[in-house]
């Protein structure tokens, strides 16, 4: 992860694991980011992410995205 101060928010490397704990229901889930770019229009790094569960997954994965 590395820290821009001209944009807002940092860029996540892909196969960085992420959790988004914002589900009302159902708990947090867990996910790998996919790709991250840098978007102009909102000057902030924004990222596709599959999400693939409610529990961060255990052991190493096979390969990375």
């Amino acid at each position: 992860m590395t820290e821009d101060k001209a944009t807002s928010g940092p860029y996540l490397l892909p196969g960085t694991l992420v959790r988004y704990g914002g589900l009302e229901q159902g708990g947090p889930e867990y996910g790998v980011v996919i790709h991250c770019w840098l978007d102009d229009e909102i000057n902030a790094y924004d990222c596709y992410v599959a999400f693939f569960c409610n529990e961060e997954p255990a052991g190493k994965r096979p390969k990375k995205p």
